[in-house]
């Protein structure tokens, strides 16, 4: 059978496989990545910690991950926690980072004459932070206000309730951010541990991209990480889901003006050699306006306004979805549509080659997409390294996916998306009367409106009052994008809103940033 992959593609993906990346394991334990590209003088140092909320073990519920993920700004015993954002600001960078369930990644973009302020900032954080006992208490507050906000968020709380219905044992059912509850009565104690425990060299993976030499990046990371020594690093039990043997339905209400829906079913590990098979079902399905869902069940029968399908396999679990929105009276009747829909392409001549030609051309250019920028292209490799377990792992799913046949989509639809598999979960509208009586309780207000006001100075203020939450939301905007700017000024925009987040007349930019996150904000 030819390849799904076209001649011009084929060249495409060998070019980016064929850059080098070179692997190091300190003494330490510490794996090390480095991809030079002198494309441009910047270079991209991340730190991947091989924690995240599943590996919270008796704690599981509580964030710690996340909570710590934010404690690590805070300070060292040769650092102020300001000093951490200052310092990688006024030599022209970024800094951030991001808690899942499986990993916590902090990461420095920058020019790359600057690697070793990166290197060093970034070992002194992850490996010598101090916890202080105020910011710990600080940011208590500052992620309540997340848990809060989050909610406020109709597509979250809709995922939250996926996650609790297709997964009853495993770790996956917990939010990363924590429950409130279990949240609010973690310790400094417990953190300590908990970072002492889990942010240990051997269980660190450097990666570094951009316009660096692998020697120079080496000595670096030898300098500023390899001193701390190795320890003990028990594995973290995390139970396996028991095996569905029925349909689950779970049906939520909230104050939403439509209604969600999902049909999901756990599927297969990352690594299992059904999981690409699956990915490309998922863009054959429901990736566009010309996937057969999208055609069904919104073009054709009107039931949905948006549906769309995903594959989702993070690590030693995996789950296929179907999201869509519609009104409420239609949301029975696209449920059907979908199984419906999903019983047609599972028969012969359900798909055709055709259709799996595009879905891999589509796949290629997410390929590329995510690797534009150095960036992006350390994220891949610490997916790779820490997810995957595998630096050649896009290689292989590729040639997985390129010798797929509609035979092949048809038998993992008939296998994994079953009937005795399914989980129904949606999100609907509350029912007339219990909106009423909501509208009427006394904590209750009207429907928040906007009210316009324009200052002295000409300033437009838009100011809607809404009391469900304790959060204020503040948004600048400005008249500004390619259409204001002149010829020879093209990106002005975007370089006047990068400056605007650094010093003014009277704060510099680090103050800006403590002014909000000691008030709990977040920016």
């Amino acid at each position: 059978m030819p390849s799904l992959l076209a001649p011009a593609d084929q060249q495409l993906l060998a070019r980016l496989w064929a850059q080098p990346v070179h692997r190091t394991e300190l003494r330490n334990g510490l794996v090390l990545l480095v991809q030079p590209d002198d494309a441009a003088p910047v270079v991209s140092v991340q730190v991947w910690v091989r924690t995240g909320s599943q590996h919270e073990g008796a704690l599981l519920g509580a964030g710690l991950s996340h909570y710590l993920e934010h404690l690590l700004f805070k300070g060292t015993p040769t650092r102020a926690g300001r000093e951490i954002s200052a310092t990688v600001q006024a030599h022209g960078g970024s800094i951030n980072a991001y808690t899942t369930y499986d990993r916590t990644v902090y990461h420095i973009d920058l020019p790359a004459p600057h690697l070793e302020i990166a290197v060093d900032l970034l070992a002194d954080m992850t490996l010598r932070s101090t916890l202080p006992a105020d910011e710990v208490a600080r940011e208590r507050d500052v992620i309540l206000r997340e848990i809060a906000m989050g909610d406020d968020d109709h597509d979250r709380r809709h995922w939250d309730a996926l996650a609790r219905t297709v997964f009853k044992q495993h770790p996956l059912r917990e939010p990363v951010i924590g429950h409130r509850d279990v949240f609010s009565a973690v310790t400094r104690d417990e953190l300590i541990a908990y970072y002492q425990e889990r942010y240990a060299p051997n269980n660190l993976v450097v990666v570094v991209a951009g316009d660096v030499s692998a020697e120079t990046v080496r000595a670096s990371v030898e300098k500023h990480f390899g001193a701390a020594p190795r320890r003990r690093l028990a594995p973290v039990f995390q139970p396996s889901e028991p095996v569905q043997l029925a349909p689950r339905v779970h049906r939520e209400t909230g104050e939403v003006e439509q209604s969600r829906g999902a049909l999901a079913w756990p599927t297969v590990a990352l690594t299992h050699p059904d999981a690409p098979l699956l990915d490309l079902l998922a863009v054959v399905i429901g990736y566009g306006d010309s996937s057969p869902l999208w055609r069904e069940l919104r073009e054709k029968r009107r039931l949905v306004h948006s549906i769309d399908a995903h594959h989702w396999t993070p690590g030693e679990a995996g789950l296929f979805a179907l999201f869509f929105s519609c009104d409420p009276d239609k949301r029975a009747a696209a449920e059907r549509a979908a199984r419906a829909e999903l019983e047609r392409l599972s028969r012969k001549g359900g798909f055709t080659r055709d259709e799996l030609a595009r879905a891999v051309r589509q796949l290629v250019v997410g390929e590329i997409g995510g690797r534009k920028t150095v960036a992006r292209r350390a994220a891949r490799l610490g997916s790779a390294e820490v997810v995957a377990g595998d630096l050649d792992f896009s290689r292989t799913w590729f040639e997985r996916v390129a010798k797929a046949t509609p035979g092949d989509l048809r038998r993992v639809l008939r296998e994994w998306l079953v009937a005795t598999r399914e989980n129904t979960v949606s999100l609907d509208p509350m029912p007339k009367a219990a909106a009423k009586k909501s509208a009427a309780a006394p904590t209750r207000k009207s429907a928040p409106v906007w009210k316009l006001k324009t200052l002295p100075n000409g300033v437009r203020l838009l100011l809607r009052r809404d009391d469900r939450q304790p959060n204020l939301h503040l948004h600048l905007v400005c008249e500004g994008g390619s259409l204001h700017e002149t010829p020879g000024k093209r990106g002005a925009t975007a370089l006047l809103a990068t400056l605007l987040t650094k010093d003014t007349a009277s704060r510099d930019a680090a103050d800006c940033l403590d002014s909000g996150g000691d008030r709990g904000g977040i920016a």
